[in-house]
Formats: structure tokens, sequence, C-alpha cells
């Protein structure tokens, strides 16, 4: 039986993606999707029953969260804590287990930089061309998906 690894690149602009992996066989992407949104009060917020729904079709493992921390006097850092916290308390309902790791780790793991390119060209390297990551905007499905690679890796 496969195992299935949730990936979580929060925030509004981050994306939600699902590996799996069987025996000695590369993890396949599954499925990926920008994280959904949705508006309250003019503000954009994580849409819970987009993604609750989403993840119904999944039998997932262990979920893995980018740990990310807001600092003060950044603009815009009670929105993210609130889009992070909903993407993880939705991924609590349908994991076994959580896992998070810093970016600074991840991304060493791979090589990789800032630069969003570069995790979308990681993505397509380890796991084929995807309709998850066609676009440039797509970058938060590629880093979730990478996230669900690194805790493969790091399991080994």
């Amino acid at each position: 039986m496969a195992m299935q690894i949730l990936g979580i690149d929060p925030g509004i602009t981050g994306g939600v993606a699902v590996i799996s992996a069987t025996g000695t066989r590369p993890p396949v992407i599954e499925d990926g999707m920008r994280m959904p949104v949705t508006s309250h009060r003019s503000k954009r917020i994580v849409d819970g029953v987009k993604l609750n729904d989403w993840l119904e079709r999944f039998d997932i493992e262990t979920a893995v969260v980018e740990q990310v921390n807001g600092r003060p006097g950044q603009a815009g850092v009670f929105q993210f804590g609130r889009a992070t916290g909903a993407a993880e308390a939705i991924a609590m309902l349908h994991a076994e287990r959580m896992s998070w790791v810093t970016p600074p780790v991840w991304k060493q793991h791979f090589g990789l930089s800032k630069d969003k390119q570069q995790s979308i060209d990681e993505a397509r390297h380890r796991f084929g061309n995807s309709y998850c990551w066609d676009k440039k905007a797509d970058n938060g499905i590629a880093e979730a998906a990478l996230l669900a690679q690194w805790y493969l890796d790091k399991r080994v």
C-alpha cells in the first residue's frame, strides 16, 4: 500500500500537495493545488471547507508543514498566522501525524535558495512535468511537494 504524505506551504499564496511512495519506486505526485482561499469581510482567508473536501480523497500518513514565523512589524503577520493555523487544523483532521520543518532546513536539503523558480524546477526534476506547477504562481504547490519529499528522504 502506498504511503501518502501531505506537504503544506502555508499562507494565502501557498499550496498543498500529496505525494505517495510505494516500496522502492520513486515517489509520485498524487495531486496539488494552490491554497484555497475565500473572502470574509474583505479579508482573504483559507477556505477550510474546500481544503477539507480536497483532502477527503487521500489517506494521509503524515502532514509536513513549513514552520514559519512572523517578525514584529511585518505587514500581514496576523493574517499569515491565521492562514497557517487554518491549514494546520484541517491537516490534523486528515493526517495520522504532523511534522514541521523550517525553510532553511528543507531548502538546504535540496540545495535551493529563496528563488521560487528553483523550487518549481526541483519539483519537475523529482516528480516530472505536472499541471500542478505549470505557472510560476504554482510555486507553493511545488514547495509543498518538496516538503513532503524532504520528510520521506529524512525517514530513511
